[in-house]
C-alpha cells in the first residue's frame, strides 16, 4: 500500500529541470500496481447528475455521523489524510436537496460538472486519480463538489475501521482554543498560522488550510449570516467569498474569529464520538 501510494504522489508531482517544473509521471508498470492496490483507477465514463445523487444518497446512508467523526479524529494524530476527508464530503453531501440539475454538463445546486471529459495526455490523469492524489495529499480539496464527495465516500467505505484515541481529542481541543484566542477582526487564515506555527499536529499549510474549511463546511467555524449546508443549502452562486484574496471555501471564507465557534454544531458533529468531558474543557478553555 505505500509503494502505491508513492506512486500516486510520483504521478502527479513535479519537479524542478533547469528552472522548469515538469511533472515526474510514472510508468504503465507504476500505474497498474497502484490500481490493483484500489489508489488509483482506470479513466470511467463521465458520472451523470440522477446516478451521481442516486449514489450520494446510498453512500450517505452507509456513513454514520459517529463513522464520520471518529475518522476525522484519527487523522490528527495519525496523519492518515484519507480518514479525514469523509467529515466534510459527508456534511456538504448529507446536506444537498432533492433538486433537478440546472445545466447540461454542471448544476449550480450540488455542483456536479463534466471535469471528466477533458482531454488528457495519459490515461493516469484522469479525474478519479486526481481526487484520490487530492485526497491523500490534503485531506481532499473539492469537497464541495458532488463527484468528490461521492468519490471520497465511497473511498471511505472501503477502508480499515479504525479508532481515535485522547491524543486525537486534545488536539481537537486545541484547535478549538486556537480558534477563540484569536483577535476578533481575524480570518481563517490567521487561524492557519496560529495552528501551523504552534504544531500542535504534524502538518502543513495546506493541510492546516483544508482542516479548516472542513471544520467550516461543517458549521464549527461559520459566519451566522452565512450558515452551513446542514443549516441552509448555497448555491454555487453565492458561495465566493468576501475578497478576490479569501481561498478558503464556503462558509469558512466569510468566518471572523469575531463569529467563534459554533459550539452547538460541534457537538452535533463530534458529540457521539468524543468523551463528555471534552466539552468543559473547550467550553472553559481547557
Amino acid at each position: 500500500m505505500k509503494q502505491a501510494k508513492k506512486i500516486l504522489m510520483k504521478a502527479f508531482d513535479y519537479k524542478n529541470v533547469d528552472g522548469r517544473y515538469i511533472r515526474v509521471g510514472i510508468t504503465d508498470e507504476e500505474y497498474s500496481h497502484a490500481k490493483r492496490m484500489g489508489i488509483m483507477f482506470p479513466k470511467q465514463a463521465t458520472l451523470g447528475h440522477d446516478e451521481c445523487m442516486g449514489r450520494i444518497a446510498k453512500a450517505v446512508s452507509n456513513i454514520t455521523p459517529e463513522d464520520a467523526a471518529n475518522a476525522f479524529l484519527y487523522s490528527l494524530s495519525t496523519r492518515a489524510l484519507e480518514y479525514r476527508s469523509v467529515l466534510g464530503s459527508y456534511h456538504y453531501a448529507g446536506a444537498i436537496p432533492q433538486h433537478e440539475c440546472t445545466g447540461q454538463r454542471s448544476c449550480d445546486i450540488c455542483k456536479w460538472d463534466c471535469y471528466n471529459d477533458h482531454k488528457i495526455d495519459h490515461e493516469y490523469e484522469n479525474l478519479y486519480n486526481v481526487l484520490s492524489y487530492e485526497r491523500y495529499k490534503y485531506g481532499g480539496v473539492r469537497h464541495e463538489r458532488a463527484v468528490y464527495a461521492l468519490f471520497d465516500m465511497e473511498r471511505f467505505l472501503e477502508l480499515p475501521k479504525v479508532q481515535h484515541t485522547e491524543e486525537d481529542e486534545r488536539i481537537l481541543t486545541g484547535i478549538i482554543s486556537a480558534a477563540e484566542g484569536l483577535a476578533p477582526s481575524n480570518k481563517a487564515g490567521a487561524l492557519q498560522k496560529a495552528l501551523t506555527g504552534a504544531k500542535l499536529f504534524k502538518s502543513n499549510k495546506n493541510e492546516v488550510d483544508v482542516l479548516l474549511d472542513i471544520l467550516g463546511i461543517c458549521g464549527i467555524l461559520e459566519d451566522p449570516k452565512h450558515p452551513c449546508y446542514a443549516e441552509d443549502f448555497m448555491s454555487t452562486l453565492n458561495r465566493d467569498p468576501p475578497e478576490l484574496t479569501n481561498d478558503y471555501s464556503y462558509p469558512l471564507n466569510h468566518w471572523k474569529a469575531e463569529h467563534g465557534v459554533n459550539i452547538a454544531r460541534l457537538k452535533e458533529v463530534f458529540g457521539g464520538t468524543v468523551e463528555p468531558d471534552i466539552w468543559r474543557d473547550i467550553i472553559h478553555g481547557g
